[in-house]
């Protein structure tokens, strides 16, 4: 398992490192969460920068990573074998659920967490608290607690699952294993879910990231997914 979700790895680090900064400038914006419905023509990426996404990683790179929108959806797709993040500081407090509309078209070949293989056609990211706590490594930065939700092919649902790194602060779950092009909607109680995996009190939302990774998937790393809205609830 050795190298295995490098990229989002680095994609965590990425966030660790941002996660703090103005948080008060995006709460008036995403409080309650984001709606990704509305587009109304131009650069996806610029329209996602309006609402306080910033691409990371290969989301810049047309070539590997594309986005596009419908009038009620974005849509994530991969070209290859890459990892594209959209990140978004915030500072939501006193919610205990988050809701999500979402779906997948197209899958990662093999991949599966329960197998070690480490790749996902969606996931959302709901970071934790200001507070930083080891990698486990040397070599990479520190990390705010996180939950990062997914949906999968056929692995367990509502099962944590740890990376390679931040045991201590961080947990992959499949909420969902949808039909190939139909919606779900995800309502996943994550203030509950945090206290059972970390054995504290929830802190307050300081993040969200929305992810496609397939650097590590088999085969050529296409995926592709959609997403319509996250919403936080009590």
């Amino acid at each position: 398992m050795a190298g295995k979700h490098w990229l989002t790895i680095c994609v965590i680090a990425t966030l660790a490192m941002t996660v703090s900064v103005d948080s008060a400038r995006s709460a008036d914006r995403l409080e309650q969460g984001v709606n990704f419905s509305g587009f109304s023509g131009g650069s996806v990426l610029n329209w996602l920068s309006s609402k306080g996404f910033e691409p990371r990683q290969d989301a810049r790179n047309a070539r590997r990573v594309v986005y596009s929108a419908s009038p009620s959806a974005i849509a994530l797709e991969t070209k290859a074998r890459a990892s594209g993040l959209l990140l978004n500081e915030m500072d939501v407090r006193d919610y205990s659920r988050v809701r999500i509309e979402w779906g997948v078209d197209a899958f990662p070949s093999g991949a599966s967490y329960e197998q070690g293989a480490r790749a996902e056609a969606i996931m959302v990211y709901i970071f934790f608290g200001r507070e930083r706590h080891s990698s486990g490594s040397l070599l990479i930065p520190d990390s705010p607690y996180f939950l990062a939700l997914y949906l999968c092919e056929t692995e367990a649902t509502n099962k944590p699952f740890k990376g390679r790194y931040y045991h201590a602060s961080g947990r992959f779950i499949c909420v969902e294993r949808p039909q190939l092009g139909a919606t779900v909607e995800t309502d996943f109680p994550f203030a509950d879910t945090f206290r059972q995996v970390f054995g504290r009190e929830t802190p307050d939302i300081s993040g969200i990231a929305l992810a496609i990774d397939t650097a590590n998937a088999n085969g050529t790393g296409i995926a592709k997914s959609f997403i319509r809205k996250i919403e936080f609830a009590q």
